[in-house]
């Protein structure tokens, strides 16, 4: 009998399983994204905001989207106790266009990937919960935080960045050039940095931070088993 049962609860999901949906929803202007739920993101830059699902095995009224105070948020609103097993078979995509971004945060197994470069003012990066950012960027200050597994890769340029891996994160931006950088390494994660004037580093608990380019060292901090290393 339970397992009649449980087929029954797991049959709405197999049914739906090879739903396959592409939708253009309506934002009005925002400045910040917020993602989670496994949601992968293909973000872009235009004079106007846009947003468009590309969705297979998740229904339309589960895949929620909403601007608040300025911020979008994406997520999926699971029906029941159903879990989703994202893959070839299941997938939620969306494709987003901005104009301008302070903030994105990135969680729950969740990717972003640009697409083209994009350019920003001043940009809040926080990336957690074994979620994947990869970002071709431009910006006078970026701050990136980077925990929980999550992993983080930049390339471009940026006057000031302040980079801080934490819980087994990866926080490489070897590729990312900075005039000015701060950087920490915590808790077993390994952080890759590039600075061309000047850099001051810290690194506790097992972790390591790497170092590149002719930037003179302010500060340098190494306790618990970590190392700070130059790479050419």
């Amino acid at each position: 009998m339970k397992s009649i049962t449980l087929l029954f609860l797991l049959l709405p999901g197999l049914l739906h399983s090879d739903d396959t949906w592409r939708k253009d929803r309506p934002v009005p202007t925002f400045t910040g994204l917020r993602v989670s739920s496994g949601i992968d993101v293909f973000l872009s830059q235009g004079n106007a905001e846009k947003l468009t699902f590309d969705v297979k095995g998740v229904e339309e009224d589960e895949v929620r989207s909403e601007v608040r105070n300025g911020i979008l948020f994406l997520t999926i609103d699971r029906k029941g106790s159903m879990l989703f097993n994202f893959g070839r078979n299941r997938y939620v995509k969306a494709y987003v266009t901005v104009k301008q971004l302070t903030e994105l945060k990135a969680g729950g197994g969740s990717d972003v990937l640009s697409e083209g470069s994009l350019s920003f003012r001043n940009l809040n990066l926080d990336a957690s919960g074994g979620s994947d950012v990869k970002l071709n960027l431009k910006a006078d200050e970026l701050n990136v935080a980077a925990s929980g597994g999550a992993d983080v890769i930049l390339q471009g340029s940026v006057r000031k960045l302040n980079a801080d891996g934490s819980g087994g994160s990866e926080l490489d931006a070897r590729k990312l050039t900075a005039e000015i950088c701060n950087a920490r390494s915590t808790g077993g994660s390994d952080v890759y940095v590039n600075a061309t004037k000047e850099i001051s580093m810290r690194a506790t608990g097992g972790s390591d931070l790497y170092y590149y380019g002719p930037a003179k060292v302010l500060a340098k901090s190494e306790s618990g088993g970590s190392d700070i290393t130059r790479r050419d």
